[in-house]
């Protein structure tokens, strides 16, 4: 079953300051509570073959663990290591994701700081080049190709966020602890332009595969559902906003997705 895309609306704070205007959004999250190794969240979505696929994903890693994290990872019933993006903390304190495709583990080489923040992640795959990309805030931070990695990605898969599956749909061994918002899946492979704007708060003219709402994730009971006020890089011109209510130091309004930039 393919759900229809969802026309989301966020909360918008607009931050009046000299010489920028800082822009936040509202986003609904899911915290995954490093009390518990067993939580995940399942998308509730009918995944077809992919021949191309972006995922794209707000992520808060809890600074007290380091050990490794898998932020999703997608199986199949005949191979369960589909697709999979992990990440582990390295001797300097910094941050570093690795994809698994069709059961090939990437090294861990895209590193940013592990300093409590959101970050915006992307990574993208396309059967036709054998090319994957990570992309770390709007920076591509590592990219390859080649072996093992020349078939589509099987369908009818599960999409799990904060597990690994070492059976499909279940076995979890590797749990992330922190937050995650914004999962968005495409399937195409999105170029660096598109991720950038992406990062800055954009809506693209891509349509999306799976858009973000907790309506069809199934979560285990220990993963909460909270609200996270994430900072907008994007010029603050690209949103059509309604004024609430205004402030001498802050103004509240409302952001639709129908206010969109393109991207195309």
């Amino acid at each position: 079953m393919l759900l229809p895309h969802q026309k989301h609306s966020w909360s918008c704070v607009l931050f009046l300051s000299n010489p920028a205007l800082l822009v936040y959004l509202k986003f609904s999250a899911l915290n995954f509570p490093k009390e518990s190794r067993d939580g995940f969240a399942r998308i509730n979505f009918t995944f077809p073959s992919l021949s191309s696929i972006s995922v794209c994903v707000r992520v808060q890693w809890d600074l007290q663990w380091s050990e490794v994290s898998t932020i999703f990872s997608y199986a199949a019933a005949v191979f369960t290591n589909e697709f999979q993006l992990r990440s582990q903390v390295d001797s300097q304190g910094r941050i570093l994701l690795a994809l698994i495709i069709h059961g090939k583990h990437m090294p861990y080489k895209a590193s940013f700081s592990n300093d409590g923040a959101w970050h915006h992640i992307c990574v993208t795959w396309t059967q036709a080049s054998e090319q994957w990309v990570i992309y770390v805030d709007g920076e591509r931070k590592d990219a390859g190709s080649g072996a093992e990695t020349s078939r589509d990605i099987h369908g009818d898969g599960i999409f799990i966020l904060g597990q690994d599956q070492d059976s499909f749909g279940g076995n979890f061994t590797e749990p992330f602890f922190g937050n995650i918002t914004d999962l968005n899946v495409w399937n195409t492979s999105l170029e660096a332009r598109h991720v950038r704007a992406l990062y800055g708060c954009a809506s693209g003219s891509h349509e999306v595969f799976f858009s973000w709402s907790l309506e069809y994730l199934i979560r285990h009971e220990v993963v909460r559902e909270m609200e996270a006020l994430l900072f907008c890089p994007g010029e603050c011109v690209h949103f059509t906003c309604n004024y609430l209510q205004i402030y001498s130091i802050l103004t509240f309004c409302n952001f639709n997705s129908n206010s969109r930039l393109e991207i195309d």
